[in-house]
């Protein structure tokens, strides 16, 4: 399930600091349509598959 994020048209990268780590910034794509995170730098989504804060901050499905 591999999705491309290049598209500006659906998705925007937000860039979303760290509450938990100071000078650490979580790059969120979020889609434009529904609002909603889809994806993240982080180790928790790219490692674990798991909404991180910054994630659920947006929203997710």
């Amino acid at each position: 399930m591999s999705e491309n994020f290049q598209d500006s048209e659906k998705y925007e990268t937000i860039t979303i600091e760290s509450k938990v780590r100071e000078g650490v910034f979580h790059k969120v794509v979020k889609e434009i349509k529904s609002g909603k995170a889809v994806s993240c730098s982080c180790k928790c989504w790219s490692k674990g598959g798991k909404a991180c804060a910054a994630m659920r901050g947006i929203g997710v499905d």
